[in-house]
C-alpha cells in the first residue's frame, strides 16, 4: 500500500514539475521581445519629433495633391512613420482628424514599424493585466488589388514568441478601421485574413476619384503614387 502511495506521489510531482516548466515557458515565451522591436522602439527624441514633423509635412503635401485633379507621389521613410507613432499621433492637429488619431487606442503602447520589400512589420506593447505587458506583432502583406483597393493580408500574428489567433486579430483590425470611419470589408487568400480599403471620393461634393496605382515596398520606404480625376 505505502509502495503505491509513494509511486502515486512521485507520478503527481512528475505532473507538477511538468505544469510548473510548461507555465514557465509559456510566460517566458509570452514576455519574449523580438530583437527588430528592440532596435526600433529605442530612439532618440530629437530625432523623432524631426521625424514626425517631417511625416507630418509630406501627409499634408499628399493630401493636398490628392485634391485636385491630375497626378501625385509621396515616399515615406520607416523612422517619419515611427517618429509619428512615437511623437506626433499624440499632438492635436487640425490636419489630422480624431478618428485617425483613435485608429491606434491607447491600449497598444509604443507602437512601431518594419518596412521591407516582402512586407510590413507592425508591433507593440499590450498590457495583458496580470500576465504582464507582451510584444504583439503582426507580418502584413500590403499591395494593391486589381480595382485600386489597398490590400493588408495578415501573414503571421504573434504575442510574444506564442502564435495568435489570426480570426481574433483579424476582428480588431477590422473594428479599429470601422471606429477611423474607414471603407473596408473583409476578405480572405489561402486562409489569411485580409483587410481590402478603398479610397473615398474627394472635393467639395465628391466629385474627384482617387486612384491609387502604386504601392511599392523597399527597405525602410514605402512609395504610393496615382491619380485624381473628376467623375
Amino acid at each position: 500500500m505505502r509502495k503505491c502511495l509513494r509511486i502515486l506521489a512521485w507520478v503527481v510531482a512528475g505532473l507538477l514539475l511538468v505544469a510548473g516548466i510548461a507555465v514557465f515557458l509559456f510566460f517566458r515565451a509570452l514576455h519574449h521581445v523580438p530583437e527588430f522591436y528592440h532596435e526600433v522602439v529605442a530612439g532618440d527624441p530629437v530625432k523623432q519629433k524631426a521625424a514626425s514633423h517631417e511625416m507630418h509635412l509630406r501627409t499634408v503635401e499628399l493630401a493636398s495633391q490628392a485634391q485636385v485633379a491630375g497626378r501625385w507621389q509621396q515616399t515615406f521613410t520607416a523612422e517619419q512613420v515611427n517618429g509619428w507613432l512615437a511623437v506626433g499621433r499624440s499632438q492635436k492637429s487640425d490636419d489630422i482628424s480624431p478618428e485617425v488619431r483613435g485608429l491606434i487606442p491607447d491600449t497598444l503602447i509604443d507602437p512601431r514599424v518594419v518596412i521591407e520589400p516582402d512586407g510590413i512589420t507592425l508591433a507593440c506593447r499590450f498590457d495583458t493585466g496580470r500576465a504582464g505587458q507582451t510584444v504583439l506583432w503582426l507580418k502584413v502583406d500590403a499591395y494593391l488589388t486589381e480595382g485600386s483597393e489597398i490590400a493588408l493580408r495578415i501573414r503571421k500574428a504573434r504575442a510574444g514568441a506564442i502564435p495568435a489567433p489570426l480570426d481574433v486579430v483579424f476582428k480588431r483590425l477590422s473594428e479599429a478601421l470601422a471606429h477611423a470611419k474607414c471603407p473596408a470589408r473583409a476578405s480572405q487568400v489561402d486562409g489569411d485574413p485580409v483587410v481590402l480599403i478603398s479610397l473615398p471620393p474627394v472635393g467639395k461634393h465628391g466629385e474627384l476619384t482617387i486612384r491609387l496605382d502604386t504601392l511599392r515596398l523597399s527597405d525602410g520606404k514605402i512609395e504610393v503614387a496615382g491619380t485624381t480625376k473628376r467623375r
